[in-house]
């Protein structure tokens, strides 16, 4: 082996901790997120912790933190809320709504608005249509005594 491929070899070893420490941490930010999903709040229970503005909400978030980073695993962590505040604090990933599940109603709401204002310009441009068109020629006014003669 000549040496400049041991050197390559060598100095790839030696970064190869320096990488995975630097990969660390967007690693246990990524767990924490999936954790702080994972968990209701209890003050209400509808709404994950992630997303949750109470104050035992942050609580929380705070708390999942602080164990990632003391090297709980997630059974741990999930278990301590489930002994806590029972399981209903889980938050059954089959029938957790989507983000984007909070765009349908009001999605459903502009559509129905336009469809309205849709069939409103089209009964508006239907009576226009049908309307006989007046000739001015042939009205007569009614006789209305002049105020200024009296």
């Amino acid at each position: 082996m000549n040496a400049p491929l041991k050197l390559r070899r060598r100095s790839l070893l030696i970064l190869l901790p320096i990488l995975a420490a630097a990969a660390a941490p967007d690693q246990k930010q990524a767990r924490i997120d999936r954790l702080e999903r994972r968990v209701f709040a209890p003050c209400c229970y509808t709404e994950s912790v992630a997303i949750h503005q109470s104050e035992i909400a942050v609580k929380m978030r705070l708390e999942i933190a602080k164990w990632v980073e003391q090297g709980r695993t997630d059974e741990q962590i999930l278990g301590t809320y489930i002994a806590r505040y029972g399981d209903k604090v889980l938050i059954d990933p089959a029938t957790a709504p989507n983000e984007w599940s909070y765009l349908v109603p009001w999605m459903v709401a502009v559509l129905g608005m336009g469809a309205a204002a849709a069939m409103l310009w089209r009964w508006r441009l239907a009576r226009l249509a049908v309307a006989p068109a007046v000739n001015f020629a042939d009205v007569t006014l009614p006789d209305l005594p002049d105020f200024d003669d009296e």
